[in-house]
């Protein structure tokens, strides 16, 4: 299938929007401070996301010596074990959620994890602690589909770079959170206690999040390629070259980024002796605080875009990536903690500027009918690739180069191969901006008026 990509005649053949079903706000377009309340309380619920996902990096240690794992092992139960099932529950809860009531699918899935964060707590041995992340995993499978398919009927095609910019700032504060508080937590309740405790937090923002939003009505865009009635879902997905682009994309970028950044706590005290506090202030501010100003930078420039071609997210995604990798490597081999930091920030605050721009053009590719899925397909690649076998094969390889327990040497080699696929992450970005100009080009001109 060819994609219309920027045919305002396209207004003609839209369907209309369909109707609010029962459970819904109704039809009324919200205000503009409801929408922004809304943007708000999903990002919170992104945050928390993020932060029971990443907590248990900086938990690590302890939990490794308590249970007498190996890094292999710790690879498993921070990567596979959240991805796996997540995986493979994302993208039915995200078909759900682009025929259902969202606000159930992600208050739902924010209350599974919640509880499965605080079963972690209580976990006796590595099995039950290995089938509690597998939990979690399941819980936030729901959230970040069904989270942007609600953004993009709140808000019209020229503001979602930005609204989901922020949610994205939101979600890398959120790392923030994990990382800090985790390392307040570990070092003065305990890495049991402070699961529980963010069980308690989360149950309590699930009550507010359901009291509080509504679900919007579906809205179709003039210029964005529509759904016929009963139409399958590879037709729902637009121009099947340029989606596999944007697949294999996010799968290069979560397996460079996402596995290493599961490892840097452990990195940053095997190499520096630092403690938990220091370690998570600092990443917090160099991973979350960095990426979270990226991404607020990136939406207002996708803002200013928005109106050109369609193909800009996807070549400026490309070029960032290639100022990122410098100061991404050079943080592994800096000789000073500080130093690492700062080139960490640099690599950070650079990368989130893609979020805003390429979230926007997956939504641009594919139907409004179809938007949770696809964000589900192409987050099941790198949730799978990135977080899943990423970390475990960082583990096996720090495992196999190992000559001192104790050092950081083996461990800083696994993390600079796995980074180094971000090489391919620049080429991919690039041949997707080049599919979506060949349809651009190719596309009938816009019908008189």
């Amino acid at each position: 299938m060819i994609l219309d990509i920027a045919s305002p005649g396209n207004a003609d053949l839209a369907p209309p929007p369909e109707p609010a079903r029962a459970g819904r706000a109704a039809d009324a377009a919200p205000t503009d401070g409801y929408r922004t309340y809304v943007l708000v309380a999903l990002s919170v619920v992104g945050f928390m996301c993020a932060v029971d996902r990443v907590v248990i990096s900086m938990f690590m240690e302890p939990i490794k010596k308590e249970f007498s794992l190996t890094d292999t092992e710790l690879g498993l139960l921070t990567g596979l074990a959240f991805a796996l099932l997540h995986g493979v529950a994302a993208v039915p809860l995200a078909r759900l959620a682009d025929r259902g009531v969202r606000k159930w699918i992600v208050g739902g899935s924010f209350a599974v994890w919640t509880l499965m964060t605080a079963a972690c707590g209580v976990a006796s041995n590595f099995a039950q602690l290995l089938a509690a992340r597998i939990g979690v995993g399941i819980g936030e499978a729901g959230c970040v589909p069904a989270t942007h398919s609600m953004l993009g009927d709140y808000y019209p095609r020229s503001l979602r770079p930005h609204a989901l910019a922020v949610h994205s700032a939101g979600t890398y504060l959120g790392m923030l959170g994990g990382m800090l508080g985790g390392g307040i937590l570990v070092q003065t309740v305990g890495w049991r206690a402070g699961f529980l405790w963010l069980g308690i937090a989360g149950l309590v923002m699930v009550a507010i999040f359901h009291a509080t939003v509504r679900e919007p009505r579906r809205v179709v865009d003039a210029d964005t390629p529509a759904a016929a009635p009963g139409a399958s879902l590879r037709s729902q997905l637009g121009d099947l070259p340029a989606f596999g682009w944007l697949v294999l994309a996010f799968s290069t970028t979560n397996l460079a980024g996402a596995s290493t950044m599961v490892w840097l706590p452990s990195y940053f005290e095997r190499a520096f002796a630092l403690t938990p506090i220091q370690i998570g202030l600092g990443l917090g501010l160099c991973i979350g605080v960095a990426t979270a100003i990226g991404a607020v930078i990136g939406g207002r420039m996708g803002v200013k875009r928005a109106g050109g071609a369609r193909s800009w997210g996807a070549g400026y995604a490309a070029k960032v990536t290639v100022v990122v990798m410098p100061l991404f490597l050079g943080s592994f081999y800096a000789p000073h903690p500080l130093l690492a930091f700062a080139l960490l920030f640099g690599a950070f605050v650079t990368a989130g500027q893609i979020m805003g721009p390429v979230f926007s053009t997956l939504q641009d590719l594919v139907s409004p009918s179809a938007r949770a899925t696809a964000f589900a397909v192409v987050a099941l690649s790198g949730v799978l690739v990135g977080q899943g076998l990423g970390p475990l094969i960082v583990g096996a390889i720090s495992d196999a180069l190992q000559t001192d327990a104790a050092g950081p040497g083996s461990l800083r080699s696994a993390m600079t191969i796995v980074a180094m696929v971000n090489f391919l992450t620049i080429a991919v970005f690039w041949k997707l901006k080049l599919r979506i100009d060949l349809l651009s080009a190719s596309a009938p001109a816009p019908t008189p008026r």
